[in-house]
């Protein structure tokens, strides 16, 4: 295991999620795991994704706030935050309508939409540098580093 530069690594991931515009969801509760693609924003490396307040995800994750997220070669480890209607989140209502133009003003003015605030414990990084690795970012505990896979 190699330690990384934090920040570097950070910038890295940010990056990759504002380029990308799908990322995949995975919400548990009750034994039964599901998993669909989702628009979203990010600030920093929190994601933000909004859905109606009456989905399935919504309801698994008030039982469980415990999520996965994937994108490219990110799999991400979150806690989400039902925050309430995205109208009430200047930086979403600011930041969404112009990464998804076609979609900005739908979501936000739904009545029964609810805001989604996914805050990241762990994401790892798949490369391929001559050999497999993962470039891990641990949020807790400010630590960043590769570990080689086999």
């Amino acid at each position: 295991m190699n330690e990384l530069n934090y920040i570097e690594l950070q910038s890295e991931i940010e990056k990759k999620l504002q380029t990308e515009e799908m990322i995949v969801l995975a919400t548990c509760a009750d034994n039964k795991v599901t998993a669909r693609m989702m628009c979203h924003i990010n600030d920093g490396i929190t994601i933000m994704f909004s859905t109606s307040k009456n989905s399935q995800k919504v309801e698994q994750i008030r039982q469980n706030p415990n999520i996965a997220l994937a994108i490219g070669n990110l799999k991400i480890e979150a806690v989400a935050e039902l925050f309430g209607h995205p109208s009430s989140h200047p930086f979403f209502l600011e930041e969404y309508p112009k990464k998804f133009p076609h979609l900005g003003k739908i979501y936000s003015s739904t009545p029964d939409d609810l805001l989604i605030i996914a805050k990241p414990i762990k994401i790892s990084l798949y490369k391929f540098i001559g050999k497999p690795c993962e470039d891990v970012l641990e949020i807790e505990n400010d630590r960043a580093y590769r570990i080689e896979l086999k």
